[in-house]
Parts: C-alpha cells; sequence; structure tokens
C-alpha cells in the first residue's frame, strides 16, 4: 500500500514535481521528503525561499497522511524557521502523525539541512474525508 501512496503521489503532484521534491519513505502515518536546493528555489534575499520549505513540509505531510489509503486534506498549517538554508544544501522533511481522530489528523513535520540541523518545524492538521485516494 505504502509504495502505491508513494507512487500515485510522486506521479501526480504537478507542483512537487516542478520544485523537484522527492519522496523517499513512507510509512503508516509517516513520510520522508527531500528537495535539493538550487538557484530557481532562493528568494530576494538570495535565501531559500520560505514558501519551498512550507511546501516540501506540505508535500511530507501529504504522503503521511494520505498513507492509509483515503484522501485526507491540509485544513490547519503553521511553519517556524529557524535557519536559513543556501544554493547546494538538501532539506529534509520528516512527517509524524502526532494524534487524531476518525475524522482529523494531527502531524509535526521537522525540516533540516543536509548537516542535520533543524531548519524549520510545520504542524498541521488535517481532514479524512474517507474517499481512497487509489
Amino acid at each position: 500500500m505504502f509504495e502505491k501512496v508513494k507512487k500515485m503521489i510522486q506521479q501526480n503532484d504537478r507542483f512537487g514535481q516542478l520544485l523537484g521534491v522527492e519522496i523517499l519513505a513512507v510509512g503508516e502515518g509517516s513520510a520522508t521528503t527531500c528537495l535539493k536546493i538550487k538557484k530557481d528555489h532562493l528568494n530576494a534575499a538570495n535565501v531559500v525561499h520560505g514558501g519551498a520549505v512550507f511546501s516540501l513540509a506540505d508535500i511530507a505531510l501529504a504522503v503521511a497522511s494520505n498513507s492509509y489509503g483515503k484522501i485526507a486534506l491540509l485544513t490547519n498549517g503553521s511553519i517556524t524557521f529557524f535557519g536559513a538554508t543556501k544554493v547546494g544544501d538538501t532539506l529534509t522533511a520528516r512527517a509524524e502523525e502526532v494524534g487524531g481522530s476518525r475524522k482529523l489528523g494531527h502531524y509535526r513535520v521537522e525540516i533540516s539541512n543536509a548537516l542535520d540541523e533543524p531548519v524549520a518545524v510545520y504542524t498541521a492538521t488535517v481532514y479524512r474525508t474517507g474517499k481512497p485516494l487509489l
């Protein structure tokens, strides 16, 4: 099931493809994604754009929350940044389910750089639709 979810999201998340996000791992309520930072990911201050980091985390969330094979959609997400990243670094986002109910799932996504230093943390809630993903 996890490989099917990974393949489906990797093939159909066009924004993730545009950014260059790679899905590394999928487990029950968990996922790991990564992004190698290129010039296209930078903002005007010449550091990685916050939207790129948020998107990396959000894709990890999408994979983790849809890992049960049912469509789950973001209802609320908040990110806190700890440091900047530059071209050539690789960011990794690790999503874990921290709680929930039949209709809601709560997740924490930790984003780190290639040295495994924290870059940001993203907390999010998803609505579980009950509709099949595949």
